[in-house]
């Protein structure tokens, strides 16, 4: 998805509630109603941690709420201003080693063993890579596989 972002940022953060999973849709949308000329929107932002919610970084309250009037899966027709503090934290992207450890259910995305789920019993984090006990599997059978061809499951 292509980022709108104007030459002067540091307007307000508005938060538009949307309806869960269309965040894009919506961002989409609010893009193609900003006319050429305004210089009332600096950036649309969409963070894939915070589901439901797409960010409009506006001069003020009443232009972000003309812009979503009558789109499509936005849930509230009222924007809520926000602080940038709030969202800073969801704007860092931790690498997956990090948050994958032990006892974690993991799907196996890529290499022979695709589409297998398992249990974490192992997580090397200097050769970047985990053991998996496959859960498809009638007896204990250790993998050890990159981190990058797992992901974790709810």
């Amino acid at each position: 998805m292509r980022v709108r972002v104007r030459e002067r940022g540091m307007g307000k953060l508005f938060a538009i509630r949307t309806t869960a999973g269309h965040e894009r849709n919506v961002a989409v949308m609010i893009e193609g109603r900003i006319p050429e000329s305004s210089r009332n929107v600096h950036a649309i932002v969409v963070l894939p941690t915070l589901r439901g919610f797409v960010f409009v970084e506006g001069t003020e309250r009443e232009v972000v709420a003309e812009l979503v009037r009558d789109v499509r899966h936005v849930k509230s027709r009222a924007p809520v201003q926000v602080d940038v503090s709030e969202v800073s934290k969801h704007l860092v992207e931790r690498p997956l080693i990090e948050t994958i450890s032990e006892g974690m259910t993991v799907e196996v995305i890529a290499g022979p063993f695709k589409g297998f789920t398992g249990k974490v019993t192992r997580v090397d984090r200097m050769r970047k890579e985990v053991t998996l006990e496959l859960l498809e599997s009638s007896y204990p059978f250790p993998i050890s596989v990159p981190v990058n061809q797992v992901r974790p499951m709810g």
